[in-house]
């Protein structure tokens, strides 16, 4: 297959949001393929080259993500202008593209890709200091890494999940399996031993859940708009 475009997400459920909202599009699913990383950047760029190895003409990170900044606010959707990491990588979104979806009106941000998971307010705030990034994500750093060694365009779409102000609870840091599906037995048990965190595990649950469904609503279009700007 070639002539299409590499859509990278952590998350299976990302992955169905994304399916859903081309459907709603009208976006010619024969030019799209997906993958699914789990929150690991090695394994975001091994899919991402596959893509690449496979003719793919751009690659798009998508999925949801947490905020960095305060002022962004859970479910909305922003796109990452540039992505830069703790390794030093920094990767410059697609000039194309991005002009492509500033038909939306989006906001522009830099996303920190990182390696570990940022579970706690104090983390975000230095990320944001040290790094001046609004948003942050697992993903999006490995799949722009093999984009920007093949010289091809790349783009992230993220929608904000856990807003700056919000902590992870503990039960949350096992909840992702490495295919990228949700280990409900690993919440449920870590709820369990420390019942107070069921509140919290709820109230990421519905961010979390509202963001799922912005990503559901808006990402066709971007998607479409992508293809026209590739003449796909």
């Amino acid at each position: 297959m070639s002539g299409f475009i590499g859509i990278v997400c952590g998350l299976k459920s990302e992955a169905n949001a994304v399916r859903a909202s081309l459907k709603a599009a009208g976006v010619d699913v024969s030019k799209v393929m997906i993958g699914v990383s789990g929150a690991n950047a090695d394994r975001a760029e091994e899919i991402a080259q596959g893509f690449l190895d496979d003719g793919a003409k751009a690659i798009v990170s998508a999925g949801l993500c947490g905020g960095l900044d305060p002022a962004l606010k859970s479910g909305e959707l922003v796109l990452g202008e540039r992505v830069v990491s703790a390794k030093g990588d920094i990767v410059i979104a697609d000039k194309a593209l991005a002009a492509a979806a500033d038909k939306f009106s989006p906001r522009h941000v830099a996303i920190f890709g990182s390696d570990e998971i940022v579970d706690c307010t104090e983390k975000k705030e230095a990320l944001f200091q040290r790094y001046a990034a609004e948003t942050v994500d697992m993903e999006s750093h490995g799949a722009a890494r093999a984009a920007a060694r093949a010289g091809v365009p790349f783009i992230a779409i993220r929608v904000i999940a856990d807003g700056a102000a919000r902590a992870l609870p503990k039960a949350a840091l096992r909840a992702v399996t490495p295919a990228g599906g949700v280990n409900v037995a690993n919440v449920l048990l870590d709820c369990i031993k420390q019942p107070q965190q069921f509140e919290e595990i709820f109230a990421l649950g519905r961010d979390s859940g509202a963001a799922t469904q912005t990503l559901r609503r808006e990402f066709g279009g971007y998607l479409g708009a992508f293809l026209a700007a590739l003449g796909l």
